[in-house]
């Protein structure tokens, strides 16, 4: 049964939320900023206004800067914490793919290292994140009439929209066609993708007439990013030329209905996008006999082969690949010294006898491995409990496992932006031990050439999940078409505070919609009094 209520607001960006929400997935703050700096998209110059792209109160906006993803700045993990407003180590969402060791399941609702879309249909088709994600979505806790038109975390949401699979598959298969196709990409699928969602909007508003929360998200500009030549252009192509006339038929289907003026329009975005290079030597892959697989085996431990399913459990290592990051899952192979038996992965590994070596070895193959050297920025660890709560993770300097901070004190790497804070929240929490036991930081920094960057996938043109600007930087923009940016920055700041980010979302919409803000999960995010400043978890 539909709820009813007063339209409050809509939320416009890669995931969509409350009132009108636009979630728009892959476009980081630099590219949105560009795009508006270009002049190509009229329709949001009219609904934002006047304003130079670089400052942050436009005539009928509030656009922060400065907004940080979560860790790792990636699609799942990262449009799960905006639609519960928990990071990865209570939301229990750990990446695009991840493994639970309380059940021995590999997880992949958007599969790198593995093959096979099935955990991605099972996320519409079988509510497949109801099962995984352990936080209360903002359609749950406003508890008015919404809709949700192709967001994955859904639960609560009066109507549903969902993608044809056929549509989904098409747009997924062309980023498989395209590695290594020089021409002019066919924007087709990711814009028929990003189309069908748009019309799906447009039809349950017809049908059922105007939520109070409407929340779009819009899939295609990532998937194209990932392998468009010249990538970093391509994202103002796809913008101008397929986001901006779709969001605009949806901010008119408000306007004929008398409702635009009086809604809150939010923006937001999962990540951004950095420039790789497709080359095989770029992508560190998935041979279990070669590259960081292969030296997991090499010293000794029986790794699960890359498939989402496997016939039996007697593996010790587990890897999941996030882009930037790798995580990998250790074992406590004192329960499964004998090759066919299945380890207790309740247990975690032993610090001296199994943790350390396996660092010291993976830090002399940085150093000097003929293939494998200088592809890896840190590798990162922490004492493991297995299902218990996980201490910190630290960065292992060739000696010791040391504090992050000390680390970066005597070590300043300002491009990691918020490191500490944001690792904190991705491993410290109920939940903390999906994010692995070690944690492998692929080399891609922003200051080095294309041909020096490397990320763990296959080949790709651009990749994201760093906790560099240009990945973790997110669109956030709050919007009023019928008042003033001053009035939309009084509001949010007096919702989420001056520095919001990527946890501010759900808050922000529920104190849009006039919803008591349960002060537990906001406390639970926050490791710190100060802490996750960019990212949102104000006190």
């Amino acid at each position: 049964m539909l709820r009813t209520g007063s339209l409050r607001w809509l939320l416009v960006g890669g995931a969509v939320l409350a009132g009108l929400l636009l979630a728009i997935d892959g476009v980081g703050d630099d590219a949105f900023r560009e795009i508006l700096s270009e002049g190509r998209i009229p329709e949001l110059r009219g609904l934002l206004g006047a304003a130079d792209p670089q400052s942050e109160l436009w005539d009928h906006a509030w656009a922060p800067k400065g907004a940080l993803s979560i860790l790792p700045s990636t699609t799942f993990a990262a449009w799960t914490s905006v639609f519960t407003g928990s990071p990865v180590a209570v939301t229990g969402v750990a990446g695009n793919e991840w493994y639970d060791r309380a059940s021995d399941r590999f997880l992949a609702p958007a599969p790198v290292s593995v093959s096979g879309y099935g955990d991605a249909v099972r996320v519409y088709s079988e509510g497949f994140m109801d099962e995984w994600l352990a936080e209360p979505t903002p359609f749950e806790r406003a508890d008015v009439r919404s809709y949700a038109v192709f967001v994955v975390q859904h639960r609560g949401a009066d109507i549903l929209v969902q993608p044809d699979f056929s549509v989904l598959g098409e747009a997924t298969a062309a980023v498989a066609r395209e590695i290594g196709n020089d021409e002019v990409l066919d924007l087709e699928p990711y814009e028929a993708l990003d189309r069908q969602a748009v019309v799906g909007a447009l039809a349950a508003l017809d049908e059922h007439g105007l939520p109070d929360l409407l929340a779009v998200y819009l899939p295609g500009i990532n998937l194209h990013m990932h392998v468009a030549p010249g990538s970093a252009h391509a994202r103002v192509d796809y913008f101008a030329e397929v986001v901006g006339p779709l969001i605009w038929s949806i901010l008119e289907a408000y306007r004929e209905r008398r409702a635009l003026e009086d809604t809150w329009v939010v923006f937001v975005s999962d990540h951004g996008h950095t420039p790789v290079s497709e080359a095989e030597r770029n992508a560190l892959g998935t041979n279990p006999d070669e590259g960081w697989p292969g030296i997991i085996e090499e010293v000794g431990w029986r790794l699960r082969p890359f498939e989402r399913e496997v016939s039996d459990s007697t593996h010790q290592a587990v890897l999941a690949y996030q882009g930037a990051f790798a995580n990998l899952y250790l074992a406590d192979r004192s329960t499964c010294q004998a090759d066919d038996d299945a380890c207790d992965w309740s247990r975690g590994p032993d610090l001296e006898g199994d943790l350390l070596p396996l660092l010291q070895r993976r830090h002399e193959v940085n150093q000097d491995h003929p293939d494998l050297a200088g592809t890896l920025d840190l590798i990162l660890s922490r004492e493991s409990h297995g299902l218990d709560s996980a201490g910190p993770f630290r960065i292992w300097d060739g000696n010791s496992l040391r504090p992050v901070g000390d680390y970066l004190e005597a070590n300043p790497r300002p491009d990691l932006l918020e490191f500490e804070d944001r690792l904190q929240a991705m491993g410290e929490g109920p939940l903390g031990h999906r994010a692995g036991d070690i944690l492998l930081l692929a080399r891609m920094r922003i200051e080095d050439p294309i041909a020096d960057r490397f990320y763990f996938s296959g080949p790709y043109r651009s990749w994201h999940g760093s906790p560099n600007a240009w990945d973790s930087q997110i669109l956030w923009i709050l919007a009023r078409p019928g008042g003033f940016g001053s009035d939309a920055r009084v509001q949010g700041m007096e919702l989420v505070g001056e520095r919001p980010g990527q946890l501010d979302i759900t808050p922000l919409v529920l104190g849009l919609l006039s919803v008591d803000v349960d002060p537990g999960p906001q406390a639970r995010r926050s490791p710190s009094e100060d802490g996750l400043r960019g990212l949102g978890g104000h006190p």
